[in-house]
């Protein structure tokens, strides 16, 4: 049974449970204030404490100009992370409420509850990745790529924080515990954002940094970010982007799709 009846029509039952995931975050406001929030006080922070390193020779030869600019993307990254997180938690509730069950012996497919996550978390990631670009533009900052330029970081960020979602969210299907999520969220989380260029450039960091991050997938996105904030387009970033966005897609969100499969025997 791929869709359900609301209201008299018939819609598919992955858009009737987004819908219904991002009502679950409208009535608990404070979550997405959570993921909101420090991206938020982080951009206004480090852009002012850090904003002399944009006058330093090394950052200038790099073709930087404002470090605000450079930051940006960054913290868009870090909103979807801390996204991808609550929709763990989310899914961590639902199985504590009893809600999972109910779905799971439902007669809906098992991916129509996967997609239904995937719709609300993206809907979600892209307001937030929206008001934090909105929010640097009213300090000051600007995108050198123009609003395609912004769309493009939008989109990638999005595209990265909904398949890291699935592993919040494989840990959630595989404890049934909310603390074990949050926990082994955070424990992942900022280490994935802070082995990046997010808040020094790339040439700047150390060594064993530098060979981290060329095997994470939210290094290629902020990078691709940053130099469509600062510097223009490079063709050859977004195709190592779009394939570290891929295989991350293709290893992650099939790790979930087992775990959620497993959670129903």
């Amino acid at each position: 049974m791929s869709d359900t009846l609301a209201r008299g029509v018939r819609v598919p039952v992955s858009l009737a449970l987004g819908a219904r995931n991002l009502l679950k975050n409208v009535r608990a406001p404070m979550l997405i204030t959570a993921s909101l929030a420090q991206p938020l006080i982080w951009l206004v922070l480090f852009s002012q404490i850090f904003r002399g390193l944009a006058d330093t020779p090394a950052f200038r030869r790099l073709g930087y100009g404002s470090y605000l600019e450079f930051l940006v993307s960054g913290m868009v990254v870090l909103s979807m992370l801390f996204t991808g997180l609550q929709s763990g938690l989310a899914t961590s509730t639902d199985i504590a409420t009893g809600m999972m069950d109910k779905l799971l012996i439902s007669p809906i497919r098992r991916s129509g509850i996967l997609a239904g996550r995937v719709m609300a978390d993206a809907v979600t990631m892209l307001l937030q990745g929206g008001i934090i670009l909105g929010a640097a533009l009213l300090m000051g900052a600007r995108v050198r790529t123009g609003w395609l330029g912004a769309i493009a970081l939008l989109a990638s960020a999005t595209t990265l924080g909904v398949a890291w979602a699935s592993v919040p969210n494989l840990i959630a299907l595989r404890t049934k515990n909310s603390e074990l999520t949050m926990v082994g969220g955070l424990l992942l989380t900022l280490p994935i954002l802070f082995l990046t260029p997010a808040f020094f450039p790339e040439p700047l960091l150390p060594e064993w940094v530098r060979a981290v991050a060329r095997v994470n997938p939210a290094a290629y996105v902020i990078e691709t970010g940053q130099r469509l904030m600062s510097l223009g387009n490079d063709w050859g970033q977004d195709v190592r982007t779009l394939i570290a966005l891929g295989v991350t897609t293709a290893v992650l969100v099939p790790l979930a799709v087992l775990a959620s499969r497993g959670a129903a025997e």
